[in-house]
């Protein structure tokens, strides 16, 4: 049991956490005991003294006493201890930050590089942002920022004389642009890496690291030659040693490399002495940069920078002291090591021994380098020293990381960064989830007969779980009672608390006895009479068994959405073993009893208990917080119960209806009645009301829907009545109309006839027929239609709680259903109560009558049997039609089925998956009509059993179970089954299965089952089948984890958002998202009925009597002083209601009666201030994205472009946030003038054409002994002919198709047979002889393969450092994408690439080894990334500069060369020439008119197949295109003006055909796009409009307040921030938000580099330190009036 159950109070609670590293001297502070030895348990298993196990540091078992403060081991802190290194060394977790900080520092001035008037207004506006003002900052200009800072605060430039942290030292919490600004420039400022120091003038080693966590500096001769003259010229020689980089010791001389600069290049400088110049030469070349060099350096830069130093450690300004800010070089540097206690590091012990615990063992292998350097310090060897030196730095390394170890044992080891990372480590495993006690789990077993908002316990678990209840004197006898009975009888107690004193109860029940009878000795609650308030506050507690009435709280993982846990009440269960629970939490927990397991956690304090009864309830969880719908309802068995209770023929006897009444159970319930103590059980005083019988003779008779009015009566007794009208779910087509209303129907004049005889006003004849014909025909025919509407069973309507029509079937506990009415007018309590009444009610009426399915339900009629197989007969001569369009025979043709194959073999084979596609959908489209037509001939007239006597119908169209196409695949047919969206695809031999011929055409071949269940399927058919479910199994099994992924990273981002007292919405740093909630200020769960205006009218009574309406009076009005009148939308849409409310309103209602109802009802729907709105719309995009496929669909039944669906769309726009999307696409529409011709037009202005679209036929021809040049060669003729003019797009020319394949598709087609070449020499492992070009020099050869191993082609142009830099910086990106992409749990957090200080990437072009991986990354992704511009990427005269999407790169620049070839420069020429000289194996070009060929010659190469590469540079070479526009359709949608749609997004180029399109309406996919060209809000509406596209096909409704939330928050910098790791480490200012999240490491280290606070505003914060969120009733303190009022005289 834990002991801290009974504290009631706490004396100090943890207000904030500042990170910062310890200092040497504060690590001496800590430390008990030093370590001077490596071992750590002796012969006999002992501890060594000053070893680390030494017991000064705590006991190493349950039995030793800590020797340090005398102490068991259970109450024992532990203590630290610490070793203290030979020598400095690099700290391991700044290596990368010290990296990049020396980059930027002169080695020789010891200030930053960049000159004085940079450095001093980038220390302005840092100063400025600390301030707050971030509008200054940001505009903030060199000229006039002395003035304004002389203005705005006169010590602000005199930081270094003081501590000006008295400004911000009210200030506690940062936001998160003023973090987002600070790290911008930090990391502007690491990035301006230049060679020469703009203050001294004096070029710097370069830096690099040739294993991590050691620095090499190289000093070229060039720059000791410069820093020579220019120092030389400065001081003069006697001053120039002086003046250079700082030196340590002879390590230095040691370890210096090969590669110095002679002295004959020092002698260029006269004048320099001979000792001079032996200093200059000893200074270039390698050498290590040990630490004590680089100490003494940053030494000197935080004296020499102070202003930007002390804000770059603390820019939050916490650090209380200026001596601690002066040192903050220190933490880069480590002194000594901290050692944490021996409980910390336990051993375990085995039959093979004592196993010691990862952290000791890293401790030990730190310890022993440590002592061979020490012992090897003293020697003479320097080089023996540097390596002992580097050996205890990779030892320290490892303990810290041991991802930086480089041997494999090094890699397998745990360092701290490994205890903390991950969902493994102490962050996410130990504080942000814990394991707990007073919980259980078990099976979950269904119980109908339970209340909905209970659960069985099992005695198993009721006898074990406790609750601490305190003695009071209302509890005495029931307490005592538990203790006589003891742990093992329940109800009874398992332990009993006096004072601080914890007893078990004991198995002798005389001991238990004695303990029970001194139990009312006990004071009892201090309000006890006479009892004086100032005495010892009782602290006697029991804790009992758990009991009915109890409140737990049950869970069911994944937690996908708040209803995934909910408080139920404990019903135990006598002779149970497994958990109960009724069906309608099915739904909310998506459970079923296949074997799943569920959790149940029972509170532990009265607090928890009320907030699980008032808030947690299941009952309360009717309402979904995703779309506002009911999630909670009855399923199956009581579907079908209910449909046969109130379907019309059902009458039920006195016995009968009474026994269903009464075995109902239904308690008393009031509006607004609190629980009763069992749901089960009718109170004496309750009775029940009966109903008259419907029929009197023969014999009283009731029908089923009597018994449904005689519990709504019973329900709402003592409220007002209400009434309810919804159509049900059962089709019109299975609900005949009796034979009366039918004849009544065709005979209208009897209708009438009948009806005024029922009412004795029988009228004259002709005075009706007058009256008939002054009538209009429209009015006689919408009566009628009504009348009608009011006799059919289709729609349920209850008229003052009385049952009048329909059926009660699924719709009815769905949304503004019976049971949704109910909820909203009586409360979620009652709601509850009917629930669990009709649970029982059905099971009841079940048992009386019975439900059966058997064969005879799957049974047709044999002449639709007959019809359906005549119907599926013509499926193949529909599929030989559509093949047949397909190919485009001639009609003379059309019966030669061989014919038909080839053509079929040859479309597809010639254009791949586009034709496949395209004949994909047609077959599809044909059959699915098939399949329609089938099943309407069928359903529900072709079976044997109509409906409702057949069972198998009933179920499947009254919602109970299954649906129509259950129906249709046992009786009718299964279907055509597709994979992905496709048809079964083939093989390459053209088979879709052994067993079919090759290209064969028939629909059975390609997937159409014409099969059902009932009379068994074909082996093919159910290998088909087998197919289709085996995807979507392995679809479940692989979007779990990625929605898993996705949910968890919308939800660690948007966790702290709540709504405050004023209705904002605002972050943890009081940054305001949103100023109203949802821009209404409603809650989700409250808006059911808001817009539901003929409800609210028809049951105003029940509505104001529930709610209350608006006091006049200020002071007892409810309503709150932010939030006083209606929405504008909301006003309209009434008044629009109340044009037509006669028409279908049951009672009128004034206009302004209606203002006021609705008033009442929008300010009662108003969000609770503290509800956690970020959680809940976050668990609101993820919860369904489950429900989603992963893939990419091509819609082209409806000619749309192809778009990114699913999961991966939500990835792109809410985690990765992606500026550049896989699928961009462009909406215009046009003009409503605009004619088809003309909209053809401007897509053929905005296609993209490739030289395959303008080509008709290519033909390669071979001559095999051919003459060149003296040798005999295989001579290739590559053949093309073009298209005539007519055939061309529109404004494309002959001249222009042939200036393209004279230049590119040339040059292209030589690199393309090169690369195929050199794929063939590495297949046949034969090494080409390359032969050098003899106008090149070797420098150049190099230079220009290793551009095209770069780029894939050769550039040859002037802009190969500018290119290699570019596809550097892609492949980081493109690398970080890839990582983004991969959304798998172990995320890559490498430190080397993100710890930087401000940096995201690292490595500078100064390190080229370390930048090689990345430069391949880049051409790999640069490769694989572009769809169809890919060879077009990789050709001369492509020049990659700025950072362009990878289409535009391609195209942009091809665009540009085809447009101005004939108006390129004299230079561009020349390259242009010599460049064809270049061509190796194009001997002869000839192009005229339509014909164009080019002959090839190889001399020793092997046979290539010219043709398909060809065709292959066809499909990627443009002779036409607009800029990033791949493509454009022409869409009509249904309801919309036409519009086109292009693949790709260039607003500029549509915005000049103004003209036919309207600019105005243009959308795009593209956020970023948007966001540049239009704004941020027009981002934020492409972000509402996108996720809620994705959800649509779905049909998944998400509320709009949880878009315009996500959306608000992504956009609340004025830009578009992802929801990643990479996002909250740039908006979160939270240090425990961040850590707990992922790379835990990181963000600690980046925490206690800039020195921040945390002050627990963020929930995972406050989870950490065991304190309860500032979000729901945790926003809020309760304060206790301690003054005591003085007794007056009497």
């Amino acid at each position: 049991m834990a002991d801290g159950q009974h504290i009631q109070a706490a004396s100090e609670e943890v207000d904030s956490i500042h990170f910062s590293f310890y200092s040497d001297d504060e690590i001496k502070r800590i430390s008990i005991k030093k370590i001077t030895k490596s071992e750590r348990l002796d012969a006999k298993n002992l501890p060594v003294p000053g070893g680390l196990l030494d017991p000064a540091m705590g006991p190493i078992n349950d039995i030793d006493i800590c020797k340090s403060c005398g102490q068991h081991s259970v109450r024992c802190p532990g203590h630290f201890g610490h070793i203290e290194l030979a020598k400095p060394l690099f700290n391991p977790l700044l290596f990368m930050s010290l990296k990049n900080l020396l980059h930027v520092t002169c080695f020789h001035c010891h200030k930053f590089r960049l000159n004085k008037e940079q450095v001093d207004r980038y220390v302005n506006e840092l100063e400025l942002l600390v301030k707050g003002d971030i509008v200054c900052a940001k505009n903030l200009e060199d000229s006039v920022e002395e003035a304004y800072l002389s203005k705005e605060d006169e010590n602000m430039n005199k930081t270094t004389s003081g501590d000006n942290s008295s400004s911000v030292k009210d200030k506690k919490t940062w936001t998160s642009i003023q973090l987002k600004e600070v790290l911008s420039i930090f990391s502007k400022i690491m990035k301006k890496r230049q060679k020469k120091c703009a203050k001294c003038d004096m070029k710097s080693p370069t830096i690099s690291s040739p294993i991590f966590g050691w620095l090499v500096k190289d000093t070229k001769a060039s720059a000791v030659r410069t820093n020579a003259i220019a120092d030389f010229k400065l001081k003069g020689d006697g001053d120039i040693h002086n003046s250079g980089e700082t030196g340590v010791s002879g390590l230095e001389e040691e370890s210096s490399s090969p590669g110095m600069v002679s002295k004959d290049s020092i002698n260029e400088v006269r004048g320099l002495s001979d000792d001079t110049i032996k200093e200059l030469v000893a200074s270039s070349g390698k050498k290590h940069l040990l630490p004590t060099e680089v100490e003494s350096i940053l030494k000197d830069l935080w004296k020499n920078e102070a202003r930007f130093c002390m804000l770059l450690c603390d820019f939050q300004k916490n650090m209380s002291s200026e001596p601690e800010k002066r040192r903050g070089y220190e933490m880069f540097f480590l002194s000594s090591l901290l050692v944490a206690p021996n409980r910390f590091r336990p051993s375990t012990s085995s039959s093979l021994g004592i196993m010691e615990h990862p952290q000791s063992v890293l401790l030990s292998k730190v310890q022993e380098s440590n002592l061979a350097l020490q012992h090897n310090n003293a020697s003479s060897n320097h080089m023996d020293v540097l390596q002992r030196w580097m050996d205890l730095q990779r030892s320290v390394n490892v303990l810290y990381d041991s991802s930086k170890g480089l041997a494999r044992s090094e890699k397998n080891a745990h360092g701290i960064r490994q205890l903390l990372e991950k969902k493994e480590g102490i962050l996410r495993q130990k504080m942000m989830g814990k394991r707990v006690n007073y919980a259980c789990r078990s099976v979950i077993s269904p119980d109908p007969y339970l209340a909905v908002n209970e659960i069985g316990i099992p005695p198993v678990f009721a006898t074990r779980l406790t609750y601490p209840e305190k003695v009071t004197p209302w509890n005495t006898k029931r307490l005592q009672e538990a203790i006589r009975n003891g742990a093992d009888i329940h109800p009874g107690a398992t332990h009993y608390r006096d004072n601080n004193s914890m007893y078990k109860l004991q198995a002798v029940p005389a001991k238990r006895r004695s303990i029970a009878k001194m139990l009312p000795a006990s004071r009892g609650s201090i309000c006890q009479p006479g009892r004086d308030p100032n005495c010892e506050f009782e602290s006697k507690v029991v804790y009992r068994h758990l009991q009915d009435g109890d409140i737990v709280l049950v869970n069911r993982q994944p937690t996908l959405h708040k209803p995934s846990m909910m408080a139920h009440f404990v019903r135990v269960l006598p002779g149970e073993k497994t958990l109960r629970m009724h069906y309608a939490n099915c739904s909310t927990y998506n459970a079923d009893f296949d074997g799943d397991e569920m959790n149940v956690h029972v509170p532990q304090d009265e607090i928890s208990r009320a907030e699980a009864m008032n808030i947690v309830d299941a009952n309360k969880q009717y309402i979904g917080p995703r779309s506002g719908d009911a999630v909670r309802g009855l399923i199956q068995d009581h579907i079908v119960g209910a449909v046969l209770l109130t379907k019309p023929d059902t009458l039920l006897s006195r016995e009968e209806y009474s026994q269903l009444v009464f075995g109902s159970c239904v308690p008393s319930s009031n509006c607004g009645s609190h629980h009763p103590a069992k749901v089960s059980a009718i109170e004496d005083y309750d009775t029940l009301e009966l109903v008259h019988p419907a029929i009197w003779k023969p014999r009283p008779l009731w029908t089923g829907k009597q018994v449904i009015t005689t519990i709504l009566n019973h329900l709402t007794k003592g409220c007002p009545p209400f009434t309810v009208e919804q159509k049900g779910k059962i089709p019109k087509e299975y609900l005949k109309e009796d034979p009366s209303a039918q004849k009544e129907k065709e005979d209208p004049s009897a209708r009438k006839e009948a009806h005024s005889a029922k009412k004795g006003k029988r009228e004259d004849p002709s005075a009706q027929k007058e009256k008939d014909s002054s009538v209009n025909k429209e009015k006689q025919e919408k009566i009628q239609k009504q009348k009608q509407k009011d006799r059919s069973e289709l729609v349920l309507y209850i008229h003052n709680n009385e049952l009048i029509k329909g059926i009660i079937d699924k719709a009815q506990f769905g949304k503004y259903g019976i049971v949704h009415t109910v909820h909203e007018l009586y409360g979620a309590y009652t709601a509850g109560i009917l629930l669990s009444t009709f649970s029982r009610l059905f099971t009841l009426f079940l048992q009386l009558h019975g439900f059966t399915c058997g064969v005879d339900d799957l049974l047709l009629l044999p002449e639709k049997d007959k019809l359906r197989s005549k119907i599926l007969s013509g499926s193949e001569v529909r599929s030989n039609e559509v093949h047949w369009k397909f190919t485009g025979a001639d009609e003379d043709h059309k019966g030669d089925l061989v014919k038909l194959h080839m053509e079929v073999e040859k479309a597809v084979r010639s254009n791949g998956e586009s034709d496949t596609a395209t004949l994909d959908n047609d077959m599809k489209n044909a059959l699915n009509g098939i399949t329609t037509d089938v099943n309407k001939i069928l359903f529900p007239d072709g079976l044997q059993k109509p409906f409702p006597g057949n069972c198998l119908s009933l179920m499947t169209t009254t919602g109970a179970k299954g649906g129509p196409v259950n129906m249709n695949q046992i009786s009718s047919l299964l279907g055509q089954q597709e994979l992905e969206g496709k048809r079964v695809p083939r093989m390459v031999s053209g088979k879709t299965l052994p067993c079919f011929p090759p290209w064969d055409i028939s629909s059975r071949a390609g997937g159409f089952i014409s099969d059902r269940f009932l009379t068994g399927l074909r082996p093919q058919e159910y290998y088909f089948h087998c197919m289709a479910g085996r995807e979507g199994l392995v679809d479940t099994a692989v979007k779990t984890s990625r929605s898993g992924y996705l949910q968890r990273c919308l939800i660690k981002c948007l966790e702290s958002l709540k709504v405050s007292y004023d209705h904002t919405v605002r972050d943890a740093d009081g940054s305001i998202v949103q100023f109203c909630y949802g821009e209404d200020g409603v809650d989700v769960l409250k808006t059911s009925f808001l817009n539901e205006f003929k409800e609210l009218a028809d049951n105003r009574k029940a509505v104001l009597a529930k709610l209350g309406g608006c006091s006049k009076d200020p002071t007892l009005s409810k309503c709150n002083g932010y939030i006083t009148e209606l929405p504008p939308k909301l006003i309209d849409k009434a008044e629009e209601f109340l044009k037509h409310s006669k028409e279908c309103c049951r009672y009128n209602i004034e206009a302004k009666e209606l203002k006021e109802l609705l008033k009442v009802k929008f300010l009662s729907s108003l969000v609770d201030p503290g509800e956690a709105v970020g959680v809940v719309a976050a668990q609101s995009i993820g919860e369904p994205s489950t429900q989603m496929t992963l893939n990419t669909f091509h819609l082209a039944g409806r000619g749309d472009m192809n778009v990114t669906l699913g999961i991966p769309r939500l990835k792109e726009i809410l985690m990765t946030a992606s500026d550049n999307i896989r699928t961009p696409v462009m909406k215009c529409p046009l003009l409503e003038h605009i004619s088809e011709d003309d909209a053809k037009m401007v897509v053929a202005k905005l296609r993209r054409v490739r030289v395959a679209d303008v080509v008709e036929k290519i033909e390669v021809c071979t001559v095999p002994f051919y003459n060149s040049n003296g040798r005999v060669s295989t001579l290739y003729k590559l053949q093309m002919k073009l298209y005539p003019q007519d055939q061309l797009e529109s404004g494309l020319t002959i001249d222009e198709c042939q200036a393209t394949l004279r230049t590119v598709f040339v040059e292209a087609m030589e690199h393309a047979i090169e690369k195929h070449l050199d794929l063939l020499y590495k297949i046949n492992e034969i090494r080409a002889v390359k032969i050098e070009d003899t106008e090149g020099s070797l420098l150049n050869g190099d230079e220009e393969s290793q551009s095209r191993h770069a780029d894939g082609g050769d550039t040859g142009t002037s802009d190969d450092d500018d290119q290699n830099d570019n596809d550097v910086d892609l492949g980081t990106d493109a690398e970080k994408m890839k990582r983004q992409e991969k959304d798998e749990m172990e995320y890559d957090d490498d430190t080397e690439t993100e710890e930087g200080m401000g940096s995201e990437s690292e490595e500078s072009d100064e390190d080229p080894a370390e930048s090689g991986d990345d430069s391949q990354e880049a051409d790999k992704e640069h490769t694989i990334s572009k769809s169809e511009t890919t060879s077009v990427d990789d050709l001369p005269y492509s020049v990659k500069k700025g950072k362009k999407s990878k289409d535009d790169r391609g195209t942009a620049k091809l665009e540009e060369k085809n447009q101005n070839e004939g108006r390129l420069d004299d230079q561009k020429q020349g390259q242009i020439k010599k460049r064809r000289k270049k061509l190796k194996h194009t001997i002869h070009v000839e192009s005229s008119d339509l014909d164009f060929e080019i002959h090839y010659a190889f001399h020793d190469e092997p046979h290539i197949l010219l043709a398909q590469i060809a065709k292959k540079i066809a499909r990627t070479i443009l002779v036409k295109a607009c800029n990033n526009i791949d493509h454009c359709k022409i869409v009509k949608p249904m309801h919309n003006h036409t519009r086109l749609e292009t693949a790709g997004v260039n607003f500029e180029v549509v915005w000049n055909l103004s003209e036919y399109i309207s600019v105005n309406d243009i959308t795009s996919n593209d956020i970023h796009a948007m966001l540049k060209t239009y704004g941020v809000e027009a981002a934020r509406g492409t972000i509402i409009k996108e996720v809620s596209g994705v959800f649509e096909p779905y049909g998944i409704n998400v509320d709009m307040r949880h878009l315009s939330l996500i959306a608000d928050f992504m956009t609340l910098d004025g830009g578009y921030r992802p929801m990643n790791r990479l996002g909250i480490g740039q908006f979160s200012t939270s240090p425990f938000g961040k850590m707990t999240f992922e790379t835990a490491t990181k963000f600690i280290v980046d925490a206690a580099t800039h020195g921040e606070a945390d002050f627990l505003e963020c929930p995972s914060a406050s989870v950490c330190l065991g304190k309860p969120p500032k979000v729901g009733t945790g926003i809020f303190g309760l304060l206790q009036n301690l003054e005591l009022e003085q007794p007056k005289n009497i």
